[in-house]
């Protein structure tokens, strides 16, 4: 069952791996857009205020909103930081995944029945996700109740 067990835990890491990717992206993609957002509307707020009306600073203000230099500056690093925030957050939901796969891939011919065991957890664990995630199980359904 060696093989089984390093397919398994193959498998199970590149699922996990997958997973995680995805969900950085979606946390990137969040943050994009908060910063681009915030640049937007501290452009327009900043542009509005004005001690005078001119034609020569309205022309200039216009620009300016325009010509926003540093707003894809701190738009691509929110996307870096979102991205590495949603690594770190999907990573921790997968500890058990990561070490019943590391369990069942790298156990040698001497351990076969740890290596065994790790396979069976980690269906355990597949189970449990799946049940979790399409059911409900185990997830609160009294959003109405105000007590």
């Amino acid at each position: 069952m060696t093989l089984i067990s390093k397919a398994a835990g193959g498998l199970s890491l590149a699922s996990c791996v997958h997973d995680i990717h995805k969900t950085a992206l979606i946390y990137s993609k969040n943050e994009y857009a908060k910063a681009s957002a915030n640049s937007v509307i501290s452009n327009s707020v900043s542009n509005q205020k004005a001690n005078s009306i001119s034609y020569k600073d309205t022309q200039r203000k216009n620009w300016l909103a325009k010509n926003n230099f540093f707003a894809s500056i701190k738009e691509g690093f929110a996307s870096v930081v979102g991205y590495v925030k949603g690594v770190g957050k999907a990573s921790i939901r997968y500890i058990p995944n990561f070490i019943l796969a590391s369990l069942a891939i790298f156990m040698g011919k001497k351990h076969d029945k740890i290596a065994n065991i790790a396979t069976v957890g980690l269906g355990i664990v597949e189970a449990i996700d799946f049940l979790k995630n399409s059911v409900g199980i185990g997830q609160r359904d009294d959003y109405l109740n105000t007590k």
